[in-house]
């Protein structure tokens, strides 16, 4: 371990990256490493210390909505606009459904200049209807569901609302009661407290706004630790095997299936590879931060690595792919 620390720290100098979370899950075996500096020249990451999880978000948000459907309280395949009482969805070319939405084909295109960091805490029917300026225009689908896969932040947007529609409570409240508290994640919230990392530049300098905030939660609001949001995976797992609290296996294989048009998306994850060689991931890239989420269901692994650089280039392409074809080869 000692060689692998020296070699992930001396990749972590050479990106400009200050600091470094990772867990890897190998079958029930969960090993936790904690590199660096939450922010640059002060205090040291511990396996406490909060990173912004950024998309990876989605995953837990799609965790919640399939917990919500197994309960009976929404269905992956009924139209969303029966769901939404605060807001309405436009939508020409037949009805979308919360499946298209998780897995970014229904139709819904980001604006121009959306969906970055915003300090305000709109309600999210007011950035949905492009009333400010964290989405300049009006959220509608744009082209049929199922056709084609569009990345969609808005998407996910459209999924917090119909979740706050149906239970009538804040979508913080909604995961934090249905998902954070009975698999124990004690560490994942929407407002970051102490301890928490900084934001830094692709040249190693601490974000002007150092604790960027993002008013979507279900898209992109997560903050949280590698070993917190294992909890996730590992239950995951469990309900592929039909152990699982939050929902049956036929909902588990759901998520990591290929999902219409897209033979790469499942339900908030990306899928590749068949059988036994079936790989899942989740990416997560904001102002100041980069993540991954990588597992092989069907082998019970996992790697979790999150980071508070953002590099200026994909995860798999910088920092954290070398760190993960390091933990991996």
């Amino acid at each position: 371990m000692i060689t692998l620390t020296n070699k992930i720290t001396n990749l972590m100098k050479t990106y400009y990256v200050p600091g470094m979370g990772l867990t890897i899950l190998d079958n029930q075996t969960i090993s936790t490493l904690s590199l660096g500096l939450a922010q640059r020249d002060k205090e040291s990451i511990t396996e406490d210390t909060l990173f912004h999880a950024c998309s990876i978000s989605k995953f837990a948000t799609s965790m919640l909505v399939l917990k919500l459907c197994h309960q009976g309280l929404l269905s992956l395949d009924h139209p969303v606009q029966d769901y939404l009482r605060s807001w309405s969805l436009k939508s020409g070319d037949g009805p979308v459904t919360l499946r298209h939405l998780l897995s970014h084909q229904g139709g819904i295109e980001d604006p121009e200049g959306s969906f970055g960091i915003h300090p305000g805490r709109p309600d999210m029917a007011q950035i949905l209807n492009g009333e400010t300026p964290a989405c300049p225009a009006r959220i509608e689908a744009v082209k049929p569901p199922n056709q084609e896969f569009i990345y969609s932040d808005a998407g996910y947007c459209i999924v917090q609302q119909v979740v706050e529609d149906v239970l009538d409570i804040p979508f913080e409240t909604a995961i934090e009661e249905h998902l954070f508290r009975p698999l124990g994640m004690k560490r994942s919230m929407y407002e970051p407290t102490f301890p928490m990392t900084s934001g830094h530049e692709p040249d190693g300098s601490v974000m002007k706004d150092r604790i960027p905030h993002y008013p979507y939660a279900a898209a992109s609001g997560l903050w949280s630790t590698p070993s917190d949001l294992m909890k996730l995976v590992k239950e995951l797992f469990r309900s592929l095997n039909g152990e699982g609290i939050l929902f049956s296996k036929e909902y588990a294989m759901d998520m990591i299936s290929p999902q219409g048009a897209a033979s790469w998306a499942g339900l908030g994850v990306f899928v590749d590879g068949e059988g036994n060689s079936k790989e899942i991931s989740s990416l997560g890239w904001g102002e100041g931060f980069q993540s991954m989420m990588v597992a092989e269901p069907l082998e019970g692994k996992a790697w979790i690595i999150m980071t508070n650089g953002n590099t200026g280039i994909h995860q798999m392409n910088g920092l954290i792919g070398d760190v993960y074809r390091l933990l991996t080869t």
